[in-house]
């Protein structure tokens, strides 16, 4: 039985992670060696990643982290400007990720 899960997972092509839009977050799908640029003015905020895989992609925050984030894997970290997720490897990654804005100082 464990078998056959396995195999639809496969099938799915995107190593198991969900086939469409939750509802509470965006979802991105990345092409081999493609990069997604998610903003290039972004204001403050908290953004969250989460990465259905199958391979690792490359989380670039103009003013935040560089890091490389492996399937499966979820990361939140402050950024600000220019934002990009890069995808290194030879198949397409399915990426979900939310913006929470900072709330502003008085």
């Amino acid at each position: 039985m464990a078998s056959s899960k396995k195999v639809k997972m496969a099938v799915g092509g995107n190593g198991g992670g969900p086939d469409r839009p939750s509802g509470r977050f965006w979802t991105q799908w990345i092409k081999p060696k493609g990069a997604a640029l998610l903003s290039e003015t972004l204001g403050r905020a908290y953004f969250v990643i989460k990465n259905h895989g199958p391979s690792a992609v490359l989380l670039v925050a103009e003013n935040g982290d560089l890091m490389d984030l492996v399937a499966g894997a979820v990361r939140a970290t402050y950024v600000h400007g220019e934002l990009r997720v890069e995808n290194p490897s030879k198949d397409p990654v399915l990426i979900e990720f939310d913006f929470l804005p900072l709330p502003f100082k008085n």
